[in-house]
């Protein structure tokens, strides 16, 4: 006897998708909470990266250390050189490392880039 089970695409990417032109300067705000999704988790005295690989592969393609705006949140810019040649579907993941080392990745979601039109 074999039992399916399965998550919902949905639930496994819960971060909203975006798309944005490669070479362009981009701002992500993280907002952290509980299993609940109601409560806030504190994160203040962790460190946390952001990192994108490409869709259905396991290196990164890009990695960022982001800023804690406070113990619920934090940010990470994206510069437009990081992405000037990169175009494709992506998985990015916000990784949290907490104060006693240990690794939690909250979320993941899809980013599509899309190509610069070059300039004639």
């Amino acid at each position: 006897m074999t039992t399916n089970t399965y998550v919902a695409y949905n639930q496994i990417n819960s971060l909203e998708e975006f798309s944005f032109i490669a070479g362009t300067d981009y701002t992500l705000t993280f907002n952290v909470y509980e299993e609940d999704g109601v409560t806030p988790q504190n994160i203040g005295g962790a460190s946390v990266k952001w990192v994108l690989s490409p869709y259905g592969q396991s290196y990164n393609a890009l990695q960022i250390d982001a800023d804690l705006l406070d113990d619920y949140s934090f940010e990470v810019v994206i510069p437009a050189a990081s992405t000037a040649n990169l175009s494709g579907k992506y998985i990015h993941q916000p990784v949290i490392t907490s104060f006693y080392d240990e690794e939690f990745r909250p979320a993941q979601g899809v980013v599509l880039i899309l190509p610069q039109t070059p300039l004639s």
